[in-house]
């Protein structure tokens, strides 16, 4: 799950403000900036997390951190030594709307940059449509490689064959389309070779 990372984050974020705002007042980490900077900067980063972890619903997100900053400030009537004000659950809520305004900024970035990658970087079925075919029903499909200059695949027979930059040709049998769409999909194609396709398959003489 490619959110993962950014929700633990969120979460994590969540339960360090909430027991910063019960825990006793002799155990409050010191002040970086200013008691009120530092309490917008939280919640900011509070609300950027949740809605860069959650961007489908990115929105409801980042108003229920807003909304949560006065509940989490009530929180404190719990604890002997902290009091509850007004002030400063508006500190709190005016930094998780800049922190909203921060996370829509890059979620639209991100999918930006998602939407770009999808059309340089076809699907398998988009470049079987498309592709170049060779002998035996091959097709020609899209890589960017250090190592790997071209791949082509055949969806009949499973074979698989792989063109080095350095002019050498190797072909492998019993590879499905999945594996195949990894293979040319792969952050490193040619980590990916070595690694998943070159010790799994049987190789045939190119």
């Amino acid at each position: 799950m490619r959110n993962a990372p950014y929700q633990i984050a969120a979460w994590s974020a969540l339960a360090a403000i909430v027991f910063v705002t019960l825990s006793p007042i002799q155990m409050r980490p010191g002040d970086i900036f200013s008691i009120d900077v530092d309490r917008a900067l939280a919640f900011g980063l509070l609300a950027s997390a949740f809605m860069v972890a959650y961007p489908r619903h990115a929105v409801a997100v980042g108003l229920l951190v807003v909304a949560g900053a006065g509940f989490i400030e009530l929180l404190q009537f719990l604890s002997p030594s902290r009091h509850a004000r007004i002030d400063d659950a508006i500190v709190k809520a005016i930094g998780a709307a800049g922190g909203m305004v921060l996370a829509f900024l890059y979620n639209s970035l991100r999918s930006v940059r998602h939407a770009r990658r999808r059309t340089f970087r076809p699907s398998l079925v988009q470049s079987a449509q498309t592709a170049p075919q060779i002998a035996n029903g091959m097709t020609s499909l899209p890589v960017t490689s250090n190592m790997i200059q071209a791949v082509y695949f055949s969806q009949e027979d499973g074979k698989l064959r792989i063109r080095m930059h350095s002019g050498e040709e190797r072909l492998f049998q019993g590879v499905s389309q999945e594996e195949a769409e990894a293979l040319v999909k792969a952050p490193s194609p040619g980590r990916h070779y070595v690694e998943q396709i070159r010790t799994r398959f049987p190789r045939l003489a190119a």
